[in-house]
Parts: C-alpha cells; sequence; structure tokens
C-alpha cells in the first residue's frame, strides 16, 4: 500500500512596501497648527485627517491541474503597499518649548495611530499568504479559486471592519493622544 501525497507549494511572505509623504505645516502657534493641518491634512469627502493610511494588498496566484488530478495553487504572490500621509512642522525660530513638546507627543501619537492601520494591512497580507497555506489544492481548478476567493473576501471584510472598530474606539485617534486640547 502507498500513498498518495500532495505537493506542498512555497508560498512567499507578503512583499511589504511603506511609503510616507509629508504636508508641510506653518505656525508658531498651537492656533496656526491646527488651521494649517485641517486646511493641509488628507481630505477624504468633506472630511480632513491629520494623518491618514492608505493601504493596498494585492495578491495573485494561479491555478492547474497537477499528473491530471488534483488542481494546485501555482505563482501565488501578496504585496502590501502602505502609503502614510502626515504633517511635518519645522518649528520657528522663538516658538516656545512647550509647544515644541506638545508638538512632538501629538506627532509620536499620529505616526503610532496610523502605524496600527498599517500593522492591519500587514496582518491582511500574511492571513492572505495562510490562506494560500492551509489550501493550496482542490479537487478541482473552479473549486480552488471559489474557495480561496470566498475567504479571501471574508479576510477583507474582517480587516476593514478592524480599521473602522479602532477609529471609533480611539476617536481616529484622540484618545491615543492625536489631539490638541491646550
Amino acid at each position: 500500500m502507498f500513498a498518495v501525497t500532495t505537493p506542498t507549494v512555497p508560498i512567499p511572505r507578503p512583499v511589504v512596501v511603506e511609503t510616507v509623504k509629508y504636508y508641510e505645516i506653518k505656525g508658531q502657534h498651537e492656533a496656526d497648527l491646527v488651521r494649517e493641518m485641517n486646511a493641509k491634512g488628507y481630505r477624504v469627502g468633506k472630511a480632513t485627517y491629520w494623518g491618514y493610511t492608505s493601504p493596498t494588498v494585492q495578491w495573485t496566484f494561479d491555478v492547474e491541474k497537477q499528473n491530471g488530478q488534483r488542481c494546485m495553487l501555482t505563482n501565488p504572490h501578496v504585496s502590501v503597499h502602505i502609503i502614510t500621509t502626515l504633517p511635518k512642522w519645522n518649528a520657528p525660530t522663538g516658538t516656545s518649548g512647550i509647544l515644541v513638546t506638545k508638538w512632538n507627543e501629538l506627532f509620536a501619537a499620529l505616526k503610532h495611530h496610523e502605524g496600527e492601520h498599517g500593522q492591519i494591512a500587514k496582518e491582511q497580507g500574511d492571513a492572505l499568504v495562510s490562506l494560500m497555506q492551509t489550501h493550496p489544492s482542490d479537487a478541482s481548478c473552479k473549486q480552488l479559486n471559489a474557495y480561496l476567493h470566498t475567504e479571501a473576501q471574508k479576510i477583507f471584510q474582517r480587516d476593514a471592519e478592524r480599521n473602522t472598530e479602532l477609529d471609533r474606539r480611539t476617536h481616529h485617534g484622540t484618545d491615543e493622544g492625536v489631539a490638541i486640547s491646550w
């Protein structure tokens, strides 16, 4: 008696590319900084965000019958591109040390919050790789395609909800220090 084993499909880790874009703000007072960020921040519809993370997670694969038997996943690839937009401020000469300290705290909190959104995208890429690792073959190519796409949609939906929940729970980072309440 001999067993038929399904060949293993090597599935590489996601390729992650992170880019940070800055918009310059100017001012020497708190109100100036707020006004500049409100005017120059990232716009989504009518809303303006002082910082914003735009992730794009893409995945591709092919399928083919192996030895006239099972359909196998081939050429799997996952990429995660994260673009984060943040304000950039250089304190002019004569700016109070208190304002500089508060700015540094605000900026660190903003980076942290946007990093949380970026982490969700990275985890989404890992989840897609895991999906393909745990289900690299099926009885037919049609079944393999259908299964992978159905499960991937669940991953995309779950992570969209995670991003929404993060912003709801933290009030878009305000509860994490992304606020000027001086």
